[in-house]
């Protein structure tokens, strides 16, 4: 069995992403000391961890992460679906830059919206 430290740097992870992927129901710790409440793992269960980081870099929700892990047979075809949708978000955001560029009349501010 491996702590929760030993597991995260094994899979390169800090520490709290093993504990959110747990609350999310993505990765079940093998054990949970009933005392401490600590989790450990099985070395098995990297290549879970690394896959579920991978999707989850992609930008895909938790919920396709999920469909992806629960229907390995579906998972290359989720991800393509997910693929084209990142595809035709950032053609509207481009088209959408495009037209405010267009407007000369536009002042933008010296700060974006997002900050």
């Amino acid at each position: 069995m491996l702590s929760i430290s030993d597991f995260g740097e094994m899979c390169d992870l800090p520490a709290r992403t093993p504990r959110y992927c747990h609350s999310e129901g993505l990765l079940v710790p093998a054990g949970v000391d009933e005392r401490t409440g600590y989790r450990s793992y099985r070395f098995g269960q990297v290549e879970r961890a690394l896959l579920i980081t991978v999707l989850c870099g992609t930008g895909m929700s938790v919920t396709l992460v999920r469909r992806a892990l629960d229907q390995p047979d579906e998972a290359l075809i989720l991800l393509r679906q997910h693929v084209t949708a990142m595809r035709r978000q950032r053609q509207a955001r481009d088209e959408a830059i495009g037209d405010a560029r267009a407007n000369s009349s536009l002042r933008l501010p010296s700060r974006s919206c997002a900050t």
